[in-house]
């Protein structure tokens, strides 16, 4: 569910466009699939499979935190990489 983060200094609109393109992903084509990927990887260096699972997919901060033994606030830290670098347009 789209929520709006506070803490990213992003409109409404543009988390919103962010938030569902990364739900998106498995339509995306393979070149924007890999440009998400990348951009996982710029936000979160070795954590960057759990940025993905969080923006990709409906798993929560608590369900992340288990499986990939990293903080909410890590987490919370990389996603707001992860939105700020996102490009104007996938």
């Amino acid at each position: 569910m789209f929520r709006y983060k506070s803490g990213i200094p992003l409109s409404y609109d543009r988390q919103g466009y962010i938030y569902f393109t990364s739900r998106l992903y498995k339509e995306l084509s393979p070149k924007d699939q890999e440009k998400i990927r990348n951009l996982c990887c710029q936000s979160a260096g070795q954590h960057w499979r759990a940025v993905y699972m969080y923006v990709t997919t409906s798993a929560n901060a608590t369900w992340i935190e288990q499986n990939y033994h990293i903080s909410k606030a890590q987490l919370h830290r990389y996603v707001q990489k992860y939105y700020m670098n996102f490009p104007k347009k996938l």
